[in-house]
């Protein structure tokens, strides 16, 4: 309920076998880090401790982000709904989980109302768009150009940023500035994030 800054993807992958978590109060608890379970201890245990390549990348920009000195950091999706790759989104037996996932990250930007949205991959910055009434930028296409915009969520200014996608195959085609490009955002990222949250 702290988080300042999210870092919104457009939607996780991977779903978990529902009898390899056990229950759903234990899904939960994971998910909110309480009750001695951790989120990200779940996604190890299910996943056997493979990080897919996609969760790399969003650890490493999580890093940078800390060593420029951001604190309160929430990885997210724009649709909160898992499917083998985004555009299955679109078939039909995934309609219902896509508005049920959608209506989920809207409560969590309601209710927490971060500083700051750092949105990667060209899709991603179309449907977080679309949720904020607001067209954003498209991802740069070099290392040194930091897109971002304030967008007004209800009252509420946000700095959403814009990197391209974190996810293969696209990271493959930005992979060897990538480095230098999330340091400058992660730098921009702490300059807005001090300018915008009380000490």
């Amino acid at each position: 309920m702290k988080a300042t800054v999210f870092i919104v993807g457009m939607n996780q992958a991977k779903g978990y076998p529902a009898a390899r978590v056990a229950s759903h109060t234990r899904h939960v608890d994971a998910l909110y880090n309480r009750n001695g379970q951790g989120c990200r201890a779940l996604y190890d245990e299910m996943t056997d401790g493979q990080a897919s390549p996609t969760r790399t990348n969003v650890d490493d920009l999580t890093r940078r982000l800390t060593h420029a000195g951001v604190e309160g950091v929430l990885e997210t999706n724009v649709i909160c709904y898992s499917t083998p790759m985004s555009r299955d989104l679109h078939r039909e037996e995934h309609a219902a989980g896509a508005v049920m996932g959608d209506l989920i990250f809207r409560m969590l930007l309601a209710h927490i109302r971060p500083a700051v949205l750092i949105t990667h991959g060209a899709g991603t910055a179309k449907q977080l768009g679309k949720c904020l009434g607001s067209k954003l930028p498209s991802p740069p296409e070099r290392a040194d150009d930091v897109r971002s915009t304030i967008v007004d969520d209800k009252g509420h200014p946000m700095t959403v940023f814009v990197v391209p996608s974190l996810a293969p195959p696209k990271w493959n085609s930005w992979r060897p500035w990538a480095a230098e490009h999330l340091d400058l955002v992660a730098n921009a990222v702490a300059r807005r994030h001090t300018a915008t949250i009380p000490n």
